[in-house]
């Protein structure tokens, strides 16, 4: 009977589907809620995996056969490592699409109105006070990446009558166009926009993409918002743009380290919104990663290639030991 270790504090937290489907094909499940993994694994032979740090060493002294990411981002596992070992990594792609894209939208909402202080004023100080915001309708959105969430904003960006403009090395002019937003460079997309929200993947190219430098081409008006990862946007540079009014306010649904700081000088900015990485926290959302997850391992050791593989190097060694073909 295969071990799969679940570390991810969502699986099956509101459907028992997920664990049943595992539990079908014979799968003994072990859960582990902690933050960070144990060194060793011992005999397990699949882990689903949401934030822990899956290191070399962990990998080196696991028996582990597959890793089923619990989202997209694989920023947390050692995938080089995993390569090396023949490890398959999977992702859960699409499954959270449509949550951070409407949290993202909620919080274009949010600065827009200063819905945040106001509530604390009214609800907590008992403090009647006007509060002047700005109509979204009209304004520029600038996307930093254009991938599948990022489109999803795009949509519903369009639909509110906002003007979206989009800067994506990897994605063509043409694509970007058919889609209704306008092809721009990174310094336009950060000198013309009202509202300038993070869609990229954090990699060596995009670490600390969003420094100094950038948020001082942004409007003093603009506000950055960010629910893709945080060590794209550079904290404490963003902590004296919000400081010294370089720009107007931000909303972060992530940080470079999580849980932050709390010392963290970004924690005594007023013009900040934070929530706890809490985009693709919707049940909508979760189910579609557990089943996902959950069905890449089960795939895996039943002899087929599972889907959404993204170290496919190892994919040669598989069909090779399966004696099968894609």
């Amino acid at each position: 009977m295969p071990k799969v270790l679940i570390a991810t504090r969502t699986f099956g937290k509101y459907s028992q589907e997920p664990l049943e489907l595992l539990r079908k094909y014979s799968f003994e499940i072990l859960i582990y809620e902690k933050e960070v993994l144990p060194e060793t694994l011992g005999d397990v032979d699949a882990l689903i995996v949401g934030t822990p740090k899956v290191t070399r060493d962990i990998l080196a002294n696991s028996n582990l056969k597959i890793i089923a990411k619990h989202g997209v981002g694989v920023d947390n596992i050692d995938l080089k490592a995993a390569t090396e070992l023949g490890i398959p990594v999977t992702v859960t792609p699409g499954a959270n699409t449509e949550s951070v894209a409407e949290l993202t939208i909620g919080l274009i909402f949010v600065l827009a109105r200063n819905i945040v202080s106001t509530h604390i004023e009214l609800f907590q100080e008992h403090s009647w006070h006007g509060n002047v915001g700005i109509e979204i309708y009209g304004k520029v959105l600038g996307l930093v990446g254009f991938g599948a969430i990022a489109r999803e904003v795009n949509k519903r960006a369009a639909c509110l009558g906002m003007k979206v403009i989009a800067y994506d090395p990897y994605v063509p002019a043409k694509e970007i166009q058919n889609a209704g937003a306008k092809p721009a460079i990174l310094e336009e997309v950060l000198q013309l926009s009202d509202f300038v929200s993070i869609h990229v993947p954090l990699t060596e190219e995009t670490k600390g993409l969003i420094g100094e430098k950038e948020l001082r081409q942004m409007k003093r008006s603009a506000f950055l918002i960010n629910t893709a990862r945080g060590g794209i946007v550079d904290e404490e540079a963003l902590a004296t743009a919000l400081k010294e009014g370089w720009i107007s306010g931000a909303a972060l649904d992530v940080f470079s380290q999580e849980p932050p700081n709390f010392d963290s000088p970004l924690f005594g900015c007023n013009n900040l919104v934070t929530t706890p990485h809490m985009g693709a926290h919707t049940i909508e959302a979760v189910y579609r990663m557990n089943i996902m997850a959950a069905q890449a391992v089960i795939d895996f050791f039943q002899g087929r290639i599972p889907k959404h593989v993204v170290n496919q190097e190892v994919l040669s060694k598989l069909l090779k030991a399966k004696g099968s073909s894609l």
